[in-house]
Protein backbone atom coordinates (compact mmCIF):
# COMPACT_ATOMS: atom_id res chain seq x y z
CA UNK A 1 0.00 0.00 0.00
CA UNK A 2 0.75 3.81 0.23
CA UNK A 3 -0.76 6.00 1.97
CA UNK A 4 -0.34 10.27 2.18
CA UNK A 5 -2.02 11.50 5.51
CA UNK A 6 -1.86 11.28 9.26
CA UNK A 7 -3.94 12.94 12.01
CA UNK A 8 -1.75 14.55 13.97
CA UNK A 9 -3.47 14.44 17.30
CA UNK A 10 -3.53 10.74 16.81
CA UNK A 11 -0.04 11.02 15.95
CA UNK A 12 0.73 12.49 19.34
CA UNK A 13 -1.22 9.39 20.93
CA UNK A 14 0.58 6.54 19.46
CA UNK A 15 4.22 8.18 19.27
CA UNK A 16 4.34 9.74 22.72
CA UNK A 17 6.23 7.92 25.64
CA UNK A 18 3.78 4.85 25.34
CA UNK A 19 4.85 2.80 28.42
CA UNK A 20 1.66 1.57 29.00
CA UNK A 21 1.30 0.21 25.13
CA UNK A 22 0.41 -3.36 24.67
CA UNK A 23 3.38 -4.99 22.13
CA UNK A 24 0.74 -6.66 19.50
CA UNK A 25 1.50 -10.74 19.04
CA UNK A 26 3.89 -12.28 16.98
CA UNK A 27 2.36 -14.59 14.92
CA UNK A 28 5.11 -17.64 13.82
CA UNK A 29 4.88 -19.44 10.65
CA UNK A 30 5.89 -22.91 9.86
CA UNK A 31 9.05 -23.31 10.57
CA UNK A 32 11.58 -21.53 12.75
CA UNK A 33 11.39 -17.97 14.53
CA UNK A 34 12.72 -16.24 11.33
CA UNK A 35 9.59 -17.10 9.32
CA UNK A 36 7.54 -15.02 11.63
CA UNK A 37 5.58 -11.77 10.58
CA UNK A 38 7.63 -10.56 14.05
CA UNK A 39 5.64 -7.10 13.87
CA UNK A 40 6.22 -5.74 17.45
CA UNK A 41 6.62 -2.10 16.87
CA UNK A 42 5.05 0.93 14.57
CA UNK A 43 8.40 2.64 13.41
CA UNK A 44 8.54 6.24 12.42
CA UNK A 45 11.14 7.75 9.79
CA UNK A 46 11.55 11.32 9.03
CA UNK A 47 11.44 11.64 4.84
CA UNK A 48 10.29 14.88 3.70
CA UNK A 49 10.91 13.50 -0.47
CA UNK A 50 9.69 10.88 -2.29
CA UNK A 51 13.89 10.56 -2.84
CA UNK A 52 14.10 9.83 0.45
CA UNK A 53 11.22 7.54 0.60
CA UNK A 54 12.55 5.31 -2.16
CA UNK A 55 15.39 5.41 -0.37
CA UNK A 56 13.83 3.74 2.95
CA UNK A 57 12.03 1.17 0.23
CA UNK A 58 15.54 0.21 -1.14
CA UNK A 59 16.71 -0.86 1.60
CA UNK A 60 13.73 -3.99 2.45
CA UNK A 61 10.77 -1.47 4.04
CA UNK A 62 7.42 -1.59 2.93
CA UNK A 63 6.01 1.95 3.86
CA UNK A 64 2.60 1.18 5.54
CA UNK A 65 1.91 5.19 6.36
CA UNK A 66 2.89 8.52 4.79
CA UNK A 67 2.83 12.07 5.42
CA UNK A 68 4.43 15.35 4.47
CA UNK A 69 7.45 14.98 6.79
CA UNK A 70 7.48 11.39 7.51
CA UNK A 71 6.59 7.65 7.02
CA UNK A 72 5.69 5.04 9.23
CA UNK A 73 6.26 1.15 8.94
CA UNK A 74 5.18 -2.18 10.57
CA UNK A 75 8.12 -3.88 11.63
CA UNK A 76 10.86 -4.84 14.64
CA UNK A 77 12.63 -2.51 17.41
CA UNK A 78 15.85 -3.03 14.91
CA UNK A 79 14.78 -1.98 11.92
CA UNK A 80 14.56 1.79 13.52
CA UNK A 81 18.48 0.83 14.19
CA UNK A 82 19.06 -0.13 10.67
CA UNK A 83 17.25 3.14 9.25
CA UNK A 84 19.44 5.30 11.58
CA UNK A 85 22.60 3.47 10.60
CA UNK A 86 21.59 4.59 6.66
CA UNK A 87 21.33 8.60 7.83
CA UNK A 88 17.90 8.32 8.98
CA UNK A 89 16.17 9.78 11.87
CA UNK A 90 13.77 7.10 13.32
CA UNK A 91 11.66 5.86 15.95
CA UNK A 92 10.42 2.68 17.25
CA UNK A 93 7.14 2.57 19.22
CA UNK A 94 5.78 -0.60 20.79
CA UNK A 95 2.72 -1.86 19.05
CA UNK A 96 -0.79 -1.96 19.99
CA UNK A 97 -2.77 -5.55 19.65
CA UNK A 98 -5.88 -3.49 18.58
CA UNK A 99 -3.86 -3.10 14.95
CA UNK A 100 -3.87 -6.83 14.21
CA UNK A 101 -7.96 -7.31 15.37
CA UNK A 102 -10.92 -6.70 13.06
CA UNK A 103 -13.36 -4.02 15.27
CA UNK A 104 -16.72 -5.83 15.62
CA UNK A 105 -18.57 -3.00 15.50
CA UNK A 106 -22.35 -3.43 17.03
CA UNK A 107 -23.98 -2.71 13.45
CA UNK A 108 -21.39 -4.62 11.91
CA UNK A 109 -22.51 -8.23 13.83
CA UNK A 110 -23.68 -8.81 10.77
CA UNK A 111 -21.12 -8.00 8.20
CA UNK A 112 -17.42 -9.50 8.46
CA UNK A 113 -14.57 -10.30 5.96
CA UNK A 114 -14.91 -12.92 3.29
CA UNK A 115 -12.69 -16.43 3.77
CA UNK A 116 -11.03 -17.59 0.61
CA UNK A 117 -13.52 -20.52 0.97
CA UNK A 118 -16.47 -17.63 1.34
CA UNK A 119 -15.16 -16.04 -1.74
CA UNK A 120 -15.05 -19.55 -3.82
CA UNK A 121 -18.30 -20.37 -3.32
CA UNK A 122 -19.83 -16.94 -3.89
CA UNK A 123 -17.71 -17.08 -7.23
CA UNK A 124 -19.83 -20.54 -7.98
CA UNK A 125 -23.40 -19.78 -6.67
CA UNK A 126 -22.79 -16.90 -9.00
CA UNK A 127 -22.24 -18.90 -12.00
CA UNK A 128 -25.17 -21.47 -10.40
CA UNK A 129 -27.72 -18.25 -10.62
CA UNK A 130 -26.81 -16.95 -13.63
CA UNK A 131 -25.27 -19.59 -15.93
CA UNK A 132 -26.04 -17.48 -18.78
CA UNK A 133 -23.71 -14.88 -17.97
CA UNK A 134 -21.35 -15.90 -15.44
CA UNK A 135 -18.72 -19.07 -15.70
CA UNK A 136 -16.11 -20.11 -13.03
CA UNK A 137 -12.66 -19.89 -14.32
CA UNK A 138 -9.53 -21.04 -13.02
CA UNK A 139 -6.51 -18.32 -13.10
CA UNK A 140 -3.83 -21.39 -11.69
CA UNK A 141 -2.85 -22.40 -8.71
CA UNK A 142 -0.11 -21.30 -6.06
CA UNK A 143 2.83 -22.09 -4.36
CA UNK A 144 0.44 -24.39 -1.76
CA UNK A 145 -1.19 -25.73 -4.81
CA UNK A 146 -4.34 -23.85 -4.22
CA UNK A 147 -6.36 -22.98 -7.35
CA UNK A 148 -6.93 -19.08 -8.43
CA UNK A 149 -10.71 -19.05 -9.23
CA UNK A 150 -11.95 -16.06 -10.80
CA UNK A 151 -15.20 -15.50 -12.91
CA UNK A 152 -15.97 -14.38 -16.63
CA UNK A 153 -18.95 -12.23 -17.05
CA UNK A 154 -20.60 -11.27 -20.21
CA UNK A 155 -23.82 -11.57 -22.42
CA UNK A 156 -21.97 -12.84 -25.51
CA UNK A 157 -20.60 -16.67 -24.99
CA UNK A 158 -16.48 -16.71 -25.48
CA UNK A 159 -16.81 -17.69 -29.58
CA UNK A 160 -19.09 -14.70 -29.85
CA UNK A 161 -17.00 -12.04 -28.19
CA UNK A 162 -14.30 -13.12 -30.32
CA UNK A 163 -15.97 -12.96 -33.41
CA UNK A 164 -17.59 -9.35 -32.24
CA UNK A 165 -14.17 -8.27 -30.86
CA UNK A 166 -15.42 -7.18 -27.48
CA UNK A 167 -13.23 -5.35 -25.45
CA UNK A 168 -11.68 -7.32 -22.39
CA UNK A 169 -11.28 -5.75 -19.23
CA UNK A 170 -10.01 -7.27 -15.88
CA UNK A 171 -10.82 -6.39 -11.80
CA UNK A 172 -7.91 -8.17 -9.41
CA UNK A 173 -7.68 -7.72 -5.73
CA UNK A 174 -5.87 -9.09 -3.00
CA UNK A 175 -2.18 -8.99 -4.33
CA UNK A 176 -0.80 -8.49 -0.67
CA UNK A 177 -2.20 -11.02 1.94
CA UNK A 178 -3.59 -8.37 4.59
CA UNK A 179 -5.37 -6.13 2.70
CA UNK A 180 -9.06 -7.61 2.63
CA UNK A 181 -11.14 -4.35 1.22
CA UNK A 182 -9.30 -5.59 -1.78
CA UNK A 183 -10.83 -8.63 -2.09
CA UNK A 184 -14.49 -7.40 -1.06
CA UNK A 185 -15.05 -4.75 -3.55
CA UNK A 186 -14.08 -6.67 -6.97
CA UNK A 187 -16.78 -9.55 -4.97
CA UNK A 188 -19.14 -7.27 -5.01
CA UNK A 189 -19.35 -5.39 -8.64
CA UNK A 190 -19.88 -9.27 -9.54
CA UNK A 191 -22.71 -9.61 -8.21
CA UNK A 192 -23.78 -6.42 -8.32
CA UNK A 193 -23.36 -6.50 -12.59
CA UNK A 194 -24.92 -10.28 -12.45
CA UNK A 195 -27.65 -9.42 -10.18
CA UNK A 196 -28.61 -6.30 -12.15
CA UNK A 197 -28.67 -7.66 -15.48
CA UNK A 198 -31.71 -7.61 -17.23
CA UNK A 199 -32.74 -4.79 -14.99
CA UNK A 200 -30.67 -2.31 -14.76
CA UNK A 201 -30.28 -0.77 -18.43
CA UNK A 202 -26.81 0.14 -18.26
CA UNK A 203 -25.02 -2.78 -16.53
CA UNK A 204 -27.09 -5.02 -18.86
CA UNK A 205 -25.88 -3.15 -22.18
CA UNK A 206 -22.24 -3.22 -21.00
CA UNK A 207 -22.21 -6.75 -19.83
CA UNK A 208 -23.84 -7.77 -23.23
CA UNK A 209 -20.71 -5.76 -24.89
CA UNK A 210 -17.91 -6.40 -23.01
CA UNK A 211 -15.98 -9.47 -21.74
CA UNK A 212 -15.19 -8.74 -17.91
CA UNK A 213 -13.12 -11.07 -15.34
CA UNK A 214 -12.74 -10.33 -11.87
CA UNK A 215 -10.31 -12.10 -9.51
CA UNK A 216 -10.98 -10.84 -5.65
CA UNK A 217 -8.08 -13.04 -4.46
CA UNK A 218 -4.24 -12.97 -6.19
CA UNK A 219 -3.07 -13.90 -3.25
CA UNK A 220 -4.99 -16.93 -2.21
CA UNK A 221 -2.49 -18.59 0.47
CA UNK A 222 -1.24 -15.56 1.70
CA UNK A 223 -4.72 -14.19 2.15
CA UNK A 224 -5.59 -18.06 4.03
CA UNK A 225 -2.74 -17.46 5.83
CA UNK A 226 -3.75 -13.72 7.10
CA UNK A 227 -7.62 -14.68 7.72
CA UNK A 228 -8.40 -16.18 10.99
CA UNK A 229 -11.96 -15.83 11.76
CA UNK A 230 -12.82 -12.75 10.08
CA UNK A 231 -11.30 -11.25 13.32
CA UNK A 232 -7.75 -11.02 13.58
CA UNK A 233 -4.83 -10.62 10.98
CA UNK A 234 -1.41 -11.56 10.94
CA UNK A 235 -0.05 -8.19 8.90
CA UNK A 236 1.11 -10.60 6.39
CA UNK A 237 1.80 -8.96 3.30
CA UNK A 238 3.33 -11.52 0.56
CA UNK A 239 2.89 -14.96 -0.78
CA UNK A 240 3.53 -17.79 1.47
CA UNK A 241 7.23 -19.38 -0.96
CA UNK A 242 9.66 -20.96 1.44
CA UNK A 243 12.72 -19.01 0.57
CA UNK A 244 16.07 -20.71 0.45
CA UNK A 245 16.92 -19.15 3.95
CA UNK A 246 13.87 -20.16 5.72
CA UNK A 247 11.83 -17.00 5.70
CA UNK A 248 8.25 -17.10 3.71
CA UNK A 249 6.92 -15.10 0.87
CA UNK A 250 8.02 -12.79 -1.89
CA UNK A 251 6.03 -9.46 -2.97
CA UNK A 252 3.99 -10.73 -5.78
CA UNK A 253 3.76 -6.79 -6.83
CA UNK A 254 7.39 -6.53 -7.14
CA UNK A 255 7.33 -9.43 -9.22
CA UNK A 256 6.51 -8.81 -12.18
CA UNK A 257 8.84 -8.46 -15.23
CA UNK A 258 8.78 -5.09 -16.20
CA UNK A 259 11.83 -2.69 -15.39
CA UNK A 260 11.80 -5.88 -12.34
CA UNK A 261 14.87 -4.45 -9.77
CA UNK A 262 15.04 -1.43 -11.26
CA UNK A 263 14.53 0.11 -7.35
CA UNK A 264 11.51 0.57 -4.87
CA UNK A 265 12.13 -3.52 -4.40
CA UNK A 266 14.71 -6.03 -2.79
CA UNK A 267 17.25 -9.05 -3.21
CA UNK A 268 16.47 -10.01 1.01
CA UNK A 269 13.99 -12.43 1.40
CA UNK A 270 12.92 -11.54 4.46
CA UNK A 271 11.79 -8.01 3.38
CA UNK A 272 8.28 -6.79 2.74
CA UNK A 273 9.23 -6.13 -0.76
CA UNK A 274 11.40 -8.80 -1.45
CA UNK A 275 11.34 -9.39 -5.45
CA UNK A 276 12.14 -13.14 -5.84
CA UNK A 277 15.03 -14.61 -7.49
CA UNK A 278 13.68 -13.59 -10.92
CA UNK A 279 10.63 -11.96 -13.05
CA UNK A 280 7.69 -13.78 -12.57
CA UNK A 281 9.13 -16.15 -10.02
CA UNK A 282 6.16 -16.48 -8.25
CA UNK A 283 2.85 -18.68 -10.07
CA UNK A 284 0.82 -16.09 -8.21
CA UNK A 285 2.42 -13.56 -10.56
CA UNK A 286 2.84 -16.18 -13.53
CA UNK A 287 -1.15 -16.74 -13.33
CA UNK A 288 -2.01 -12.97 -14.31
CA UNK A 289 0.75 -12.69 -17.18
CA UNK A 290 -0.17 -15.81 -18.55
CA UNK A 291 -3.68 -15.36 -18.62
CA UNK A 292 -3.06 -11.89 -19.55
CA UNK A 293 -0.45 -12.23 -22.34
CA UNK A 294 -3.85 -14.63 -23.38
CA UNK A 295 -5.98 -11.54 -24.36
CA UNK A 296 -5.11 -9.50 -27.07
CA UNK A 297 -8.45 -7.64 -26.63
CA UNK A 298 -7.59 -6.55 -23.07
CA UNK A 299 -7.56 -3.34 -23.01
CA UNK A 300 -8.44 -2.09 -19.55
CA UNK A 301 -7.08 -3.30 -15.91
CA UNK A 302 -7.80 -2.65 -12.15
CA UNK A 303 -5.46 -3.79 -9.07
CA UNK A 304 -6.88 -3.08 -5.84
CA UNK A 305 -5.50 -2.43 -3.00
CA UNK A 306 -5.65 -0.58 0.79
CA UNK A 307 -5.30 1.31 2.22
CA UNK A 308 -4.56 4.96 1.49
CA UNK A 309 -7.57 6.58 -1.22
CA UNK A 310 -5.32 7.15 -3.80
CA UNK A 311 -6.20 6.50 -7.63
CA UNK A 312 -2.55 5.46 -9.04
CA UNK A 313 -1.48 5.31 -12.57
CA UNK A 314 1.75 4.27 -14.61
CA UNK A 315 5.16 4.72 -13.88
CA UNK A 316 5.85 3.36 -10.57
CA UNK A 317 9.43 2.54 -11.52
CA UNK A 318 10.42 5.79 -12.95
CA UNK A 319 10.13 9.58 -12.15
CA UNK A 320 9.56 9.90 -15.72
CA UNK A 321 6.21 10.83 -17.09
CA UNK A 322 4.32 8.49 -19.69
CA UNK A 323 6.43 9.41 -23.07
CA UNK A 324 9.51 10.17 -21.79
CA UNK A 325 12.70 8.43 -22.72
CA UNK A 326 11.02 6.49 -25.13
CA UNK A 327 8.55 4.78 -21.97
CA UNK A 328 5.19 4.94 -23.10
CA UNK A 329 2.95 6.26 -25.45
CA UNK A 330 2.81 10.30 -24.96
CA UNK A 331 -0.75 10.61 -26.16
CA UNK A 332 -1.67 8.22 -23.56
CA UNK A 333 -0.61 10.54 -20.71
CA UNK A 334 -3.54 12.63 -21.23
CA UNK A 335 -6.02 10.17 -21.15
CA UNK A 336 -4.82 8.10 -17.64
CA UNK A 337 -4.52 11.24 -16.05
CA UNK A 338 -8.09 12.25 -17.29
CA UNK A 339 -9.43 9.24 -16.23
CA UNK A 340 -7.50 9.34 -12.77
CA UNK A 341 -9.68 13.06 -12.00
CA UNK A 342 -12.93 11.38 -13.64
CA UNK A 343 -13.05 8.93 -11.21
CA UNK A 344 -11.85 10.76 -7.97
CA UNK A 345 -14.74 12.77 -8.53
CA UNK A 346 -16.96 9.67 -7.35
CA UNK A 347 -14.85 8.22 -4.43
CA UNK A 348 -12.84 11.58 -3.40
CA UNK A 349 -9.28 9.57 -4.05
CA UNK A 350 -6.00 11.58 -4.71
CA UNK A 351 -5.31 11.10 -8.64
CA UNK A 352 -1.55 10.49 -9.39
CA UNK A 353 1.65 8.72 -10.79
CA UNK A 354 2.87 6.17 -8.56
CA UNK A 355 6.37 7.05 -8.44
CA UNK A 356 5.11 10.70 -6.65
CA UNK A 357 4.97 8.56 -3.55
CA UNK A 358 8.01 6.28 -3.96
CA UNK A 359 9.67 4.39 -6.88
CA UNK A 360 8.08 0.64 -6.63
CA UNK A 361 9.19 -1.12 -9.77
CA UNK A 362 7.80 -4.55 -10.51
CA UNK A 363 4.26 -3.73 -10.12
CA UNK A 364 1.38 -5.10 -11.99
CA UNK A 365 0.25 -2.21 -13.98
CA UNK A 366 3.32 -0.98 -15.02
CA UNK A 367 3.88 -4.45 -16.80
CA UNK A 368 0.28 -4.42 -18.08
CA UNK A 369 1.30 -1.35 -19.33
CA UNK A 370 4.63 -1.28 -20.53
CA UNK A 371 4.46 -4.87 -22.16
CA UNK A 372 1.07 -4.77 -23.52
CA UNK A 373 -0.42 -1.01 -23.57
CA UNK A 374 -3.40 -1.61 -21.32
CA UNK A 375 -4.68 1.47 -19.42
CA UNK A 376 -4.33 -0.06 -15.77
CA UNK A 377 -4.65 1.28 -12.48
CA UNK A 378 -4.07 0.88 -9.02
CA UNK A 379 -6.65 1.75 -6.65
CA UNK A 380 -5.53 2.51 -2.90
CA UNK A 381 -8.89 1.91 -1.12
CA UNK A 382 -9.63 3.21 2.13
CA UNK A 383 -8.85 4.61 4.73
CA UNK A 384 -6.71 6.68 4.63
CA UNK A 385 -4.33 6.29 7.30
CA UNK A 386 -3.26 3.08 10.23
CA UNK A 387 -4.79 5.12 12.92
CA UNK A 388 -8.03 4.75 11.32
CA UNK A 389 -8.40 1.08 10.41
CA UNK A 390 -5.24 0.19 8.19
CA UNK A 391 -5.40 -3.24 7.13
CA UNK A 392 -8.20 -4.45 9.15
CA UNK A 393 -10.72 -2.04 9.58
CA UNK A 394 -14.23 -2.63 11.14
CA UNK A 395 -16.70 -4.83 8.05
CA UNK A 396 -19.11 -2.23 8.80
CA UNK A 397 -16.76 -0.09 6.40
CA UNK A 398 -16.93 -2.82 3.70
CA UNK A 399 -20.11 -1.73 1.61
CA UNK A 400 -19.37 2.25 2.30
CA UNK A 401 -16.34 1.54 0.61
CA UNK A 402 -17.93 -0.73 -2.17
CA UNK A 403 -20.61 2.29 -2.64
CA UNK A 404 -17.68 4.86 -2.87
CA UNK A 405 -16.32 2.80 -5.80
CA UNK A 406 -19.06 1.68 -7.48
CA UNK A 407 -18.89 4.46 -10.01
CA UNK A 408 -15.22 4.33 -10.66
CA UNK A 409 -15.44 0.59 -11.41
CA UNK A 410 -18.46 1.18 -13.63
CA UNK A 411 -16.23 4.17 -15.68
CA UNK A 412 -13.37 1.72 -16.66
CA UNK A 413 -16.25 -0.57 -17.51
CA UNK A 414 -18.05 2.31 -20.04
CA UNK A 415 -14.73 2.92 -21.33
CA UNK A 416 -13.17 -0.16 -21.97
CA UNK A 417 -13.95 -0.27 -25.82
CA UNK A 418 -11.80 2.92 -26.05
CA UNK A 419 -10.21 4.51 -22.77
CA UNK A 420 -8.86 7.25 -25.30
CA UNK A 421 -12.49 8.69 -25.83
CA UNK A 422 -12.68 9.80 -22.53
CA UNK A 423 -10.55 12.63 -24.26
CA UNK A 424 -13.30 13.76 -26.15
CA UNK A 425 -16.43 12.31 -25.33
CA UNK A 426 -18.79 13.03 -22.13
CA UNK A 427 -19.29 10.45 -19.28
CA UNK A 428 -23.14 8.57 -19.80
CA UNK A 429 -25.94 9.86 -17.94
CA UNK A 430 -25.74 7.02 -15.45
CA UNK A 431 -22.26 8.21 -14.21
CA UNK A 432 -22.97 11.99 -14.61
CA UNK A 433 -26.69 11.69 -12.56
CA UNK A 434 -26.81 11.98 -9.01
CA UNK A 435 -25.81 7.86 -7.56
CA UNK A 436 -28.27 5.94 -7.58
CA UNK A 437 -26.83 3.80 -4.31
CA UNK A 438 -26.07 6.70 -2.66
CA UNK A 439 -22.34 6.52 -3.29
CA UNK A 440 -20.13 8.52 -1.21
CA UNK A 441 -16.92 8.59 -0.04
CA UNK A 442 -16.13 6.45 3.06
CA UNK A 443 -15.63 8.25 6.36
CA UNK A 444 -13.34 7.02 8.57
CA UNK A 445 -13.37 8.64 11.36
CA UNK A 446 -13.47 6.11 14.35
CA UNK A 447 -10.27 5.72 16.86
CA UNK A 448 -9.56 1.74 17.37
CA UNK A 449 -7.20 2.31 20.61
Amino acid sequence: MKSITLKPALLGLIISSSVASVAAPVFPSPGNSRTSSHVTHVIEVKAKTAAERSRIVDLGFAIDELRSDAVYIFGKARDADTLRRAGFRATATPAKSEWFTIPQAVEAMAARFTSLTEVETQLQDLATRFPNIVEVQTLGRTNENRVTKMVRISGKSPAQAEAAKLPVIFYMGCHHAREHLSVEVPLRFAKHLVENYGRDADVTRLVDSREIYIAPIINPDGHAYDYTNGIRGRMWRKNRRRNNDGTYGVDLNRNYGYQWNTGGSSSTPSSDVYMGTAPFSEPESQNVRDFVNSQPRMTTLLSLHTFSELILYPWGWSNDSIGQNGRGNPADLPVFEKMARDMAQWNKYKPQQSSDLYIASGDTTDWAYGEHGIFAFTFELSPTSMWDGGFYPSPARIEPVFEANLKPLMYLLEFSDNPRRVLTQRAPSFLTSPAKRGVAAASFSDVQF
